[in-house]
């Protein structure tokens, strides 16, 4: 039904189906393999996978189709995308911050520390970002395709209280992209794990904390059965995954493929979101009802997080070109984009929270 939905109020993609019988006889099969880097257990972002597969097959009558894999067990993070790197498939669907090992630039089109909320990632994606991640990706053999979204995040698990700045010394967190780097100025022991390893990691004492996503993932990953330190806000606003697609299968599909890749892609983000705005605060209520102990962080600590943010920044502009280039792009966006939101939206959330509390 949401195939359909969108196929049916998408210009874009409505044209493209429209024209899907002629384009399937006058263009060539094309058959794609895509890695996952996210698993089974996480059925919306693995789902996620499964939907760009099925839009591609039913918007082509056939023609463009794709299968599904991995990760397999033990994968690292990284590994979809460097399958594709490789030439063992076409695409990956996979977080851009899994490769920041490579350049912290790849954090970027993730998510960044106090950068954009999953709203102004939008629309920094929509006037000029997914160009300039474009042009980055294509330095490493990819097209990028903006692939999903989650929506604000949690801060994480915490096996110990978190009752001031000093207790994040000697912390041995798992955390995704510049997040990591913003722990470490703190103090902490950041180190990244794939998501199948988090429980077990947790469980065994390998590490102290966890920050993975939002209540809805966290619960299918049992999260809250190894730790019971809920804490909040996350320090990203939303995250983004991408479709990374192998430049050479990327510039062999023809134009009509090409618009139902992207159309594809965006139904995608739009369903994620939805999914996670629908699922996280039943899951929510599970998880405290359960035993957990939700939490906000002590503000020094979010006050220390967010200036080594701008110092890990500072650092990353010495480093990387590609990396100055793209977050002083996405920087100069979500500050004037805050204008737009102190006026209307937050005052209109902040109003509606506040009658609800009342009841």
């Amino acid at each position: 039904m949401e195939r359909r939905r969108f196929l049916g109020v998408a210009g874009l993609a409505a044209g493209v189906t429209v024209a899907a019988p002629a384009v399937a006889r006058a263009a060539p099969r094309v058959k794609w393999r895509i890695a996952s880097g996210f698993p089974q257990s996480l059925d919306v972002l693995r789902g996620a996978g499964t939907l760009f597969c099925e839009t591609i097959a039913e918007m082509s009558d056939g023609a463009f189709t794709a299968t599904l894999a991995g990760p397999g067990e033990g994968a690292a993070p990284s590994d979809a995308a460097d399958a594709v790197t490789r030439g063992a498939v076409e695409a990956a669907h996979t977080a851009s911050c899994y490769s920041t090992s490579k350049d912290p630039a790849f954090a970027l089109g993730t998510a960044t520390p106090f950068g954009p909320n999953t709203r102004q990632m939008a629309g920094w994606l929509r006037s000029g970002g997914t160009e300039l991640l474009d042009a980055f990706y294509a330095r490493f053999g990819f097209a990028g395709l903006p692939c999903g979204a989650t929506g604000a995040q949690m801060g994480g698990w915490f096996s110990r209280d978190v009752s001031g700045l000093g207790d994040l010394k000697g912390l041995r967190i798992t955390t995704a992209g510049l997040s990591g780097e913003v722990y470490r100025k703190l103090g902490a022991e950041p180190r990244e794990l794939a998501g199948a390893e988090v429980y077990a990691s947790l469980e065994k004492h390998d590490i102290d904390a966890a920050e993975w996503a939002g209540p809805y993932d966290d619960q299918k990953l049992g999260l809250q059965q190894v730790a019971k330190n809920y804490l909040y806000p996350g320090w990203r606003g939303g995250a983004v995954a991408h479709l990374f697609v192998g430049r050479a299968a990327w510039d062999e599909l023809p134009r009509a493929y090409k618009a139902m890749a992207r159309a594809a892609a965006a139904l995608v983000t739009e369903t994620t979101l939805a999914r996670y705005d629908a699922g996280n605060p039943k899951a929510l209520r599970e998880i405290v009802a359960a035993g957990a102990r939700l939490k906000p962080f002590p503000r020094d600590v979010m006050e220390a997080a967010y200036k080594a943010s701008q110092d890990v920044f500072a650092d990353l502009y010495e480093k990387s070109p590609d990396f100055r280039k793209i977050h002083e792009s996405q920087a100069a966006f979500r500050n004037e984009d805050l204008l737009w939101f102190r006026v209307a939206e937050l005052p209109f959330d902040v109003f509606i929270a506040q009658m609800q509390a009342r009841g």
